[in-house]
């Protein structure tokens, strides 16, 4: 009885043919053509980096995405039309602005460029809670999260914490009356200053953007960027280093205290 007990609890070792040798078996994640990638090993002898930078951003081209984001910005005025007062009308709807207060401080604004012409209802949506009073849009909603390595999470109209969103009520539809899809992902995070909507799924859009505070190239395909930063990124950049965050959560009050359309 104890034989059989050894027996049934000793593990069984691989059997291995007699004519096969140990360096010959192939093991799994092992070699050049690993687990990670087919000839990672020959790209980082090459000098085109590691495991860890071999993938889907590793052959980005920034300059050549900026080039394109400032075409996206441009089509903005193509599609302004002739004449003084479409021009004018054209740059108010291209621009909108955010005061934020920070510890009930005097507010300071940012001014944001919008792709209107290439992204025209999500640009919509924003400027419309822009414009909406207090409790339906942007006005007095609170700066909730603060990610270190990407940006500043704002536009919580429902819960103030990052848990919900809507967005405005002309922008929705009987389908789905508090988001809606995504328009194109035709602005990529190139650095700094990008204005996004943050969804918390595909076609998902309601009223959580964020101001990223780097490059933020995991963002791209997923969130659907509608602006950058005209004016005040020093604010944005005081608010990302100065205040201290327990989990991502600022520790004072930073409040959207006045917005609206340029």
């Amino acid at each position: 009885m104890m034989n059989n007990l050894l027996r049934s609890t000793t593990p069984k070792l691989l059997s291995i043919h007699p004519s096969t040798s140990l360096s010959t078996i192939r093991c799994m994640a092992t070699g050049t053509r690993g687990a990670r990638g087919h000839g990672w090993l020959q790209k980082y002898r090459a000098g085109l980096g590691g495991r860890h930078l071999q993938g889907r951003w590793h052959y980005r081209n920034n300059e050549e995405l900026n080039r394109v984001n400032d075409e996206v910005f441009a089509m903005n005025a193509k599609d302004g039309g002739d004449g003084d007062d479409s021009s004018k009308n054209n740059k108010n709807n291209n621009e909108a602005f955010l005061d934020i207060s920070v510890g009930g401080e005097e507010a300071r604004r940012v001014v944001i460029e919008l792709a209107a012409a290439a992204l025209p209802k999500t640009v919509q949506n924003f400027k419309l809670l822009c414009q909406e009073k207090k409790d339906h849009g942007y006005e007095s909603t609170k700066l909730y999260k603060i990610e270190k390595t990407v940006g500043l999470c704002l536009g919580d109209v429902v819960s103030n914490d990052g848990t919900g969103g809507r967005c405005h009520p002309s922008v929705g539809t009987d389908e789905s009356p508090f988001a809606f899809e995504d328009e194109g992902f035709v602005v990529s995070h190139t650095g700094p200053g990008i204005v996004s909507m943050m969804s918390p799924g595909v076609h998902r859009n309601d009223s959580r953007f964020l101001i990223t505070t780097t490059e933020a190239p995991q963002l791209d395909g997923r969130f659907v960027a509608f602006g950058r930063v005209k004016e005040g990124m020093d604010v944005v950049n005081d608010i990302a280093t100065s205040i201290f965050t327990k989990r991502g959560r600022p520790t004072v009050d930073v409040r959207v205290v006045g917005c609206g359309v340029v």
